[in-house]
C-alpha cells in the first residue's frame, strides 16, 4: 500500500523529495505540496503530471498559492486530511513555525519526518511534545542522508553509553577549511563556497556557526540533555556584527581574517595538528568552533563538504564508531527523509 504524505516546504529539499516521489511511482502517495503562499491538496492523491507541473512551476520561482489553495485555505484542506487519513507529514521547510501543525499531525496517528531542524531546537517544552509520541523522525536534520540520529538511537537503545560525539557537521566550513589548508586565502575561500552554490545567500549565516550549534543542540537532546540553544557554546568564523552588512561589503570586511586563520593554521600544524570546525557532545554540555585535531583522529581525514561524526561509547572506546560521506544537499536530505518516511510507513 502507497504510503500517503504531505510536504511542508517547497524549496530545494521538498523539490527533490517530489522527484524521488515521482520515481518511486506506487509506493508514496503525495496528498499535498505546501508552500508558504498556499498549497496544492488532492485527498485521492496528486497525479504524476500534476506533481510535475508544482515542480515545473516552482522551478520558475512561483508560489503554490498561484496554481492552487492560497494562503490558509490550503493549511485548512490539511488539517482536514489529517482525521481522514493515516500518513506522514513531511517539514521541508526552514520555518519556526511549523510546530503547531506538527503537533496536530501527531494528534492524529500521523508520522512526522523532518528536515526542518527549528522545530527540535526551540524550546525543551516543544522538543518533549513532539517527540512523545514515538512517531517523529529526524534523520535528515544532521547528516542529511547519513545515518547519524537512527545510529545513536541504536546506541541508546541497546544500553550503550555515550561518551562524546565529535562532529564536523557543516559541508560549507569544512569546504573552507580544506581551502585553507591548501594555500587559498580565508575570503577568497569564502567566494569559492559561495561560487560553488555551498553558502547561504549570505555566508554570514554558515560562518556564525549557528547552524552547527542546532545540529549540535539536536544531538544532546536525543542523549536525553535538556538543553536549550542558549546552553550550546559558539565560536564563530567571523565578528557577528559583520552579519549586518550587505554581502559585497561583508565579503570585503573578511580580508583581515585571511592573516588570522593562517596563523591559526600554522600554530597547529606546529603541533602535528589540523584545524577542524566540530561540534562536540558530551553528557557535560555541547559546544561548536575551531578545535586542533591530531593527524591519528579520523577527523582529520575530512576534506571539503564531507561530514564526518565519532562517537565515542562504552563499546565503542578504543575503536570508536566513525560515520562520514556527503551531509548536504538537497539530494542527500531528501533521501534521509526518504529513509525516515518508509520507516514510519511500515509501523503505521
Amino acid at each position: 500500500m502507497a504510503i500517503p504524505i504531505v510536504v511542508l516546504g517547497c524549496g530545494t529539499v521538498g523539490r527533490a523529495l517530489a522527484s524521488e516521489a515521482l520515481s518511486l511511482g506506487d509506493e508514496v502517495r503525495v496528498l499535498a505540496v505546501l508552500d508558504s503562499s498556499g498549497g496544492v491538496v488532492d485527498p485521492s492523491g496528486i497525479p504524476a503530471g500534476r506533481l510535475r507541473e508544482i515542480l515545473s512551476f516552482k522551478e520558475k520561482g512561483e508560489g503554490l498559492g498561484a496554481t492552487g489553495l492560497a494562503g490558509e485555505e490550503a493549511r485548512e484542506a490539511v488539517h482536514c486530511l489529517l482525521s481522514e487519513e493515516r500518513g506522514v507529514m513531511v517539514d521541508a521547510t526552514a520555518s519556526e513555525g511549523t510546530v503547531g501543525i506538527l503537533l496536530a499531525a501527531l494528534d492524529q496517528g500521523w508520522g512526522v519526518a523532518l528536515a526542518n531542524k527549528r522545530p527540535l531546537v526551540g524550546p525543551w517544552e516543544d522538543y518533549r511534545r513532539l517527540t512523545t509520541s514515538g512517531r517523529l523522525r529526524y534523520e535528515a536534520t544532521v547528516g542529511a542522508g547519513l545515518p547519524v540520529i537512527s545510529s545513536l538511537n541504536s546506541l541508546l537503545a541497546t544500553g550503550d553509553e555515550v561518551y562524546r560525539i565529535r562532529g564536523i557537521l557543516s559541508g560549507t566550513l569544512g569546504f573552507l577549511l580544506h581551502q585553507v589548508e591548501v594555500g587559498v586565502p580565508f575570503s577568497q575561500a569564502v567566494r569559492a563556497a559561495m561560487a560553488r552554490g555551498y553558502t547561504e545567500p549570505h555566508p554570514a549565516e554558515d560562518l556564525s556557526g549557528e547552524d552547527v550549534a542546532r545540529k549540535a543542540l539536536i544531538l544532546a537532546r536525543t542523549l536525553g540533555l535538556p538543553l536549550e540553544l542558549r546552553d550550546v557554546a559558539v565560536e564563530p568564523l567571523c565578528p557577528p556584527k559583520l552579519g549586518e552588512l550587505p554581502v559585497e561589503e561583508f565579503l570585503r570586511e573578511l580580508l583581515p581574517l585571511d592573516v588570522k586563520m593562517q596563523r591559526r593554521l600554522e600554530q597547529a600544524g606546529r603541533k602535528g595538528k589540523v584545524l577542524r570546525y566540530l561540534a562536540e557532545v558530551s553528557p557535560e554540555g555541547a559546544r561548536v568552533g575551531l578545535v586542533e585535531v591530531e593527524w591519528e583522529s579520523p577527523l582529520s581525514r575530512a576534506r571539503g563538504p564531507e561530514n564526518l561524526i565519532v562517537f565515542e561509547t562504552r563499546r565503542f572506546r578504543e575503536h570508536p564508531l566513525v560515520i562520514s560521506g556527503p551531509g548536504a544537499g538537497p539530494a542527500s536530505t531528501a533521501a534521509g527523509l526518504l529513509a525516515d518516511i518508509v520507516r514510519l510507513g511500515k509501523e503505521l
